[in-house]
């Protein structure tokens, strides 16, 4: 039987490449000076000039004495672990990965209910009008398989799944997980298998042996859903194939071969060779997710017209047949501006720019056997972010952690690294006769195998030990290796659970699961990149510091990417999740429509930029009469309101969407074009601008999540599809088996000073008219003003935020009459939580799952919990104590669920050391927290704004209370700023705000 495996074409333009025996050399002249692994004296017993490449570890032989260590050699605990995570988690992951899979009930039987309610929430398919310019669908939703199919991350089973593994894999390993993949998967009708399984692999025989073997012990079980097609290259060369698109051609190829063969197997006979078939010359390839360029780098000066067409296919919504606008701001820069200046856009003025191709369909890579340790720790972000993946997506990666600190973890990890069988040793040491081979040595006194595990640096490190005095010939020269000199021929890193998250956070990578071996720090991580991503720290960082420019230093003041992600976002929430019928409702009625915040957020941001500039507001001015504020009404009296815009009465009145989203594209060129002139040095980026810049990007985040919680009041409010959809039975059984870290218990929290607020007088933005002078100020909104100290008497507070099922039990028998408003009935239900359920943007999620959520309530109803419970909320200097303290959560840290990492709440956490000795805080599940303290300035010395007077002074009544940090809707600039104050109405009950208990000590 003949496998099916095609060799890549290499990614050197050149078409050479460097020799094994180059590489080894390269390595053996080594360093003038040594490499000292650590800091220690015992360390410098460790420390080596010379190194042997890894590649060597890995021909044929090197393979198979590989697989000797799976399969004799217990004590390497990584491959049976990850092997019984497959065989126990196996179908959860093809879940999580967007499988259709069934949902076990309690009584055993399979249950697709889930997948019935997610069906019924995408049953509207949207009016082209209405569809982003985003990753090129033709349509939104279900019935074009699109992102957001109704099976989740990829759209129907039909459409088909590409399956790419980095390494050939072991078959007892890959064949659980195609097991379960296949079995997620209803019978497949005759024709091309759904799921093309692609192996990429380096050494030819070992992929051939491998599919070989697949092949026969497996293909009857597989056959009609599973086709393997090898991949026969390195990493680079594979990565460049899938981002060429070309997947789809070897898919091609192979449904011609399987129609000359007989029925069953796995698709792996009388496939043309790619001689013949399919041309593997190296193409240009597609974009990899390009960085967006900086204004500075602009090839072209940007027109200073202020009606001008949209910026890029991320941010613009195109004409009625969907026809996007060029995808990076290089394109906007040299196509888009061609002919359009002084036009505006509208719906109608982009039908001649060329369409993107369709996307292809969803593709999951897999990362197994702790690979990624392989790589130094400053070098595994950037592999990770080079990876193709687009939305929908997945990235399942198997990675050791650091064992528990001290001898018994050392060596746990040094025997599975030096197995007393010796299998390691022979694995280890065939290495050094490839070096003998491609060196044609013949009379070298040779090398012993020996390693070590560095606790400090969290890896294992493996070395040749030179068993005598030996010289080494090369092909110039010679090397003289001492007697018991260490070469090193290997890293092994681990990731404690805090360098996980880290890593993953650096690579622009959300977790959608993780499953964790019992009796060892192994986990496999499900990943995706999200099409719009919020670093976890905000804290700016230049795309190019080589280039970077006043904007790139400014600690406060928005990069050109953090727009484009929150244009992305803004558009996803606006023009996906709103149906068209509900652009003139109101969800909640102390809010205007759905219609006046799309026109808010333009004219907002023109105001400013208008008034930090030149003065011209964008056309047409008229807006700002209609959108420039909207309405906080008092929740007692509607009829009490503070000043605001006076809006149309009915819905000819107000201006169309095409109309309002040329505006809004319009005003986005005004932005472009700010800091393509601040780039060039055409003007002066003033502390005045930034800040003025500053309020705009932030007041649009503030509105998302507005936006957002009016949405969820909606039933018609169409899922978000920005992220993986969550499959709440594989999450529930998650969050119970981590049920330990959700346990609530009394923190006492010593007495201790406080600082609130923070120094930022915008009256003294005239004295820093550049800025060299201001770039690491903090901005801030006027009630953040000025930096005041506080001193906390001890107090004591319950570790976790008040549960949903807390405050259901709390409250007895649920009704329509007690209910939060973030809870609905079910069913026309009115008693009883078992009629009740939480609701989330997905639809209502029950009890059993939501249970252990953060509840989402007024301040009113959490005072009356606390209050039966012995306790009260706590103060706003309070609240910040306790994220001050060691033992406290953190409101903006790497587990913290603010920044769309998830669309809905999850279990809070305590705060735990993790084994490299790192605190990784808890976190409150992903809610702003009410505080006792009325909204009021902090001190004598607050200053009104003159740029937004409204903003604060509007809302010190007595009414408003502080609540602090953010929410999983929020951008984590709010709960990364210490003296940000966010405020509400005690007994609003619409947004995403929770609470705990706090008791006097």
């Amino acid at each position: 039987m003949k496998n099916s495996i095609y060799t890549l074409p290499s990614t050197n333009p050149s078409g050479s490449s460097t020799s094994l025996r180059c590489s080894i050399e390269a390595g053996l002249r080594g360093t003038s000076a040594p490499t000292v692994p650590g800091s220690t004296a015992a360390d410098a017993a460790w420390a080596f000039k010379r190194s042997v490449p890894t590649v060597v570890l890995y021909d044929e032989q090197g393979l198979r004495l590989y697989d000797r260590i799976t399969s004799d050699a217990p004590e390497y605990y990584l491959f049976e672990d990850e092997l019984n995570l497959f065989k126990t988690y196996g179908a959860e992951i093809a879940r999580a990965m967007g499988f259709p899979g069934m949902t076990r009930t309690d009584d055993g039987h399979d249950d697709d209910s889930q997948h019935d309610d997610d069906r019924e929430r995408q049953t509207h398919v949207p009016a082209k009008p209405w569809k982003p310019a985003r990753w090129g669908d033709a349509d939104v939703g279900k019935f074009n398989n699109g992102v957001n199919g109704e099976e989740g991350l990829g759209g129907g089973w039909d459409r088909g799944y590409d399956v790419v593994e980095l390494g050939a894999g072991a078959l007892r390993k890959t064949a659980f997980f195609l097991s379960a993949l296949a079995d997620a998967l209803p019978n497949a009708p005759v024709g091309a298998a759904p799921i093309a399984y692609h192996p990429l692999d380096l050494s030819l025989p070992e992929l051939d042996r491998v599919l070989g073997e697949m092949d026969d012990d497996f293909g009857a079980r597989l056959g009609g859903k599973v086709d393997c097609i090898g991949l026969h290259g390195d990493y680079e060369a594979g990565l460049e194939f899938i981002r060429s698109g070309r997947l789809a051609e070897l898919r091609e190829n192979s449904a011609r071969g399987r129609a000359r063969k007989s029925p069953g197997g796995l698709g792996l006979d009388a496939v043309d060779p790619p001689s013949t078939a399919l041309s593997l010359n190296r193409t240009e390839s597609l974009p990899e997710s390009p960085l967006p360029v900086t204004p500075h780098q602009s090839e072209r000066a940007l027109n200073p017209s202020p009606t001008f067409s949209p910026l890029s296919a991320h941010i613009v919504t195109p004409d009625a047949d969907c026809a996007p606008f060029p995808a990076t701001l290089a394109d906007f820069g040299k196509a888009a501006l061609a002919g359009t200046a002084g036009r505006p856009w509208s719906p109608d003025s982009s039908a001649s720019v060329s369409a993107l191709p369709v996307p292809p369909r969803p593709l999951h890579l897999v990362f197994l056997g702790s690979s990624l340790g392989n790589f130094e720790r400053d070098a595994a972000p950037a592999f990770l972010r080079s990876l193709p993946l687009k939305p929908g997506d997945t990235l399942l990666i198997g990675l050791d952690g650091r064992p528990a600190p001290g001898p018994e973890g050392c060596r746990k990890v040094e025997v599975a690294y030096n197995d007393p069988h010796g299998h390691t040793r022979a694995f280890e040491e065939h290495g050094w006769d490839v070096v003998r081979a491609e060196l044609g040595l013949t009379n070298d006194a040779g090398i012993d195998f020996v390693g070590r595990y560095n606790e400090v640096l969290g890896r294992h490190e493996a070395y040749f030990k030179s068993r005598d005095r030996q010289t080494i010939p090369l092909s110039d020269g010679e090397v003289q290796l001492e007697k018991g000199e260490l070469l090193n021929i290997e890293w092994s890193y681990k990731y404690s659970y805090g360098e996980a998250l880290e890593l993953f956070d650096q690579a622009s990578l959300l977790v959608i699961n993780s499953w964790k071996a019992p009796d060892s720090e192994y986990r496999l991580w499900l990943l995706e990149r999200p099409n719009a991503h919020f670093m976890s720290d905000p804290t700016p960082v230049a795309l190019d510091a080589l280039a970077a420019g006043p904007i790139d230093r400014a600690l406060s003041v928005g990069k050109w990417h953090d727009w484009e992600t929150m244009w992305k976002l803004w558009d996803h929430i606006t023009l996906e999740m709103i149906p068209e019928d509900m652009l003139h409702q109101k969800p909640i009625d102390l809010r205007h429509i759905c219609l006046f915040y799309l026109g808010h957020i333009p004219t907002f941001l023109d105001m400013f930029l208008a008034r930090a500039t030149d003065g011209v507001p964008t056309e047409p001015a008229t807006y700002r009469d209609i959108f420039e504020r909207g309405i906080d009404p008092d929740v007692d009296d509607p009829n009490q309101c503070h000043t605001h815009s006076e809006v149309p009465k009915t819905a000819d009145e107000w201006p169309t969407l095409s109309e309002i989203l040329a505006f809004r594209d319009r005003v986005r060129a005004r932005v472009r074009r700010i800091y393509a002139d601040v780039g060039a040095g055409r003007l002066t980026l003033s502390r005045s601008l930034g800040r003025h810049l500053f309020m705009g990007l932030e007041h649009e985040a503030m509105h998302a999540e507005t936006l957002l919680y009016m949405l969820l009041q909606a039933p018609s409010t169409r899922a978000p599809s920005m992220l993986a959809r969550p499959q709440w039975d594989v999450l529930a059984r998650h969050w119970a088996r981590e049920a330990d870290t959700h346990m609530n218990k009394v923190l006492a929290i010593p007495a201790g000073d406080v600082v609130l607020g923070h120094d930022d007088a915008e009256h003294d933005d005239a004295a820093y008219p550049t800025a060299a002078d201001w770039e690491a100020h903090e901005f801030g909104w006027d009630n953040e003003h000025p930096r005041t100290a506080a001193h906390v008497p001890a107090f004591e507070v319950d570790s976790l935020p008040v549960t949903n099922a807390e405050y259901a039990a709390f409250l007895g028998t649920v009704t329509a009459a007690n209910a939060p408003a973030s809870w609905v009935a079910l069913d026309g239900a009115d008693v009883g939580n078992g009629g009740w359920a939480v609701r989330t943007l997905y639809g209502p999620v029950g009890f059993d799952v939501a249970g252990k959520w953060p509840l989402m309530a007024s301040k009113q109803e959490l005072d009356a919990f606390a209050a039966a419970k012995g306790g009260r909320m706590p103060t706003e200097p309070e609240l910040r104590r306790l994220w001050q303290t060691d033992a406290g959560p953190r409101p903006a840290e790497l587990t913290a669920n603010i920044g769309f990492k998830n669309w809905h709440p999850i279990p809070p956490t305590n705060t735990v050391a993790d084994h490299a000795g790192h605190i990784v805080h808890g976190h409150n599940g992903g809610v702003w927290e009410w505080t006792s303290t009325p909204h009021m300035p902090l001190s004598d010395g607050y200053v009104q704004s003159k740029l937004y007077p409204g903003y604060a002074a509007d809302f010190f009544d007595h009414k408003h209370y502080v609540v602090l940090g953010g929410s999983y809707a929020s951008s984590p600039t709010f709960a990364a700023r210490p003296s940000f104050r966010n405020f509400y109405q005690y007994n609003y009950r619409y947004a995403f705000i929770g609470g705990r208990v706090a008791y006097d000590a």
